[in-house]
């Protein structure tokens, strides 16, 4: 029987950030876990400099830091992210406990007029197009190399609102969908045309590892996290609580998108490989699992810039998946660790 531990009295407390998308999505994800919840909500490095492109300040652990910091010392219990904005690894304090089913991954194409606006492929040459992202950058070039990309940073109104000086701006479908603002795309890049990031769409629940381990000299000592003040030593409240979060989680997690998420997120350790890098994957189940057989095939797709040659690689390689075994995860690392020794291969 699932433990009840979470009441009005006692919430399930969530570390969120403070932007709209943020709580908007936690809100979406605390919903679906089912417990009375309060948010712990707060801004993150990432969030206050926005002056700077990401690469140049610390890459994708600036969003998610001040979470950490609030579950290491016991403000928070969870902490929601959007996957893309984590490391391929997570700080051994920490592991990424479950997933929810995965949103639209696709980027989206935003003109003047919306739905009405101007196509991609329709704009003029030296036309004007907004985007933070330099994975986005490379692939879009190698459809419109005649077009200007200019570097964009800030909340979703912000970067339409970017749209009064630039002809299009592109963001991810999942963000627009869940912020109620889909109509004012003009078109969906197909995954052909634009890999996604890597974990693009899918929100993570992070959560404190096992009891003792955060507690271990060589976790504290982890760097570069840093945590304000020493935690808590554990209890028997403290593991009630995390008895009953692991046993929440275990329903909500979608082992589907987990095991996407992992192949993808295995894919970029392999490669060693952050925002400051433009490389992506993309991955997907082929088939649909049958009441006889959970056995699906998991197909993922990379590319990666490589510097030296100005070359964008790409692979792609597919492999057997059983969503009722203990192995699906590992089964589902190994193929995003194979994807990237095929990148490897090329370079």
């Amino acid at each position: 029987m699932e433990n009840n531990f979470f009441t009005n009295e006692r919430p399930l407390r969530i570390a969120t950030r403070k932007s709209a998308l943020a709580i908007a999505q936690t809100t979406m994800a605390a919903d679906a876990i089912g417990v009375p919840y309060e948010l712990v909500s707060m801004t993150t490095e990432g969030d206050r400099r926005l002056d700077k492109s990401l690469a140049s300040f610390g890459g994708k652990g600036v969003f998610i830091k001040e979470l950490e910091v609030a579950l290491f010392e016991g403000r928070a219990d969870v902490a929601i992210h959007s996957l893309k904005d984590m490391p391929a690894e997570v700080l051994p304090q920490f592991k990424l406990a479950a997933v929810l089913k995965r949103e639209d991954p696709r980027d989206a194409f935003l003109a003047r007029g919306g739905a009405a606006g101007v196509k991609f492929m329709d704009l003029p040459a030296g036309a004007r197009v907004g985007t933070g992202s330099i994975r986005r950058v490379v692939q879009l070039k190698a459809l419109r190399p005649d077009l200007e990309y200019v570097p964009i940073r800030g909340n979703i109104q912000t970067r339409i609102g970017k749209l009064a000086e630039l002809d299009g701006v592109v963001l991810a479908a999942a963000g627009l969908k869940r912020m109620g603002l889909a109509d004012q795309v003009t078109e969906y890049f197909s995954t052909e045309q634009v890999l996604p990031a890597s974990g693009q769409g899918i929100l993570a629940i992070e959560t404190l590892n096992d009891n003792g381990a955060r507690h271990s000299e060589q976790y504290k000592n982890a760097k570069p996290f840093q945590p304000l003040a020493p935690a808590p030593e554990p209890g028997e409240e403290f593991s009630e609580i995390q008895d009953s979060i692991a046993q929440i989680l275990d329903r909500v997690n979608d082992v589907e998108t987990f095991c996407i998420a992992v192949a993808e997120m295995a894919y970029l350790k392999a490669l060693n490989a952050g925002c400051q890098f433009p490389v992506a994957s993309f991955a997907e189940f082929l088939d649909e699992a049958t009441c006889n057989n959970a056995t699906r095939t998991l197909k993922i797709r990379g590319i990666y810039w490589d510097e030296k040659t100005s070359r964008l690689l790409k692979a792609e390689c597919a492999g057997s998946v059983n969503l009722i075994s203990v192995d699906c995860v590992q089964q589902a690392k190994n193929l995003g660790i194979e994807l990237a020794q095929n990148i490897q291969m090329q370079l």
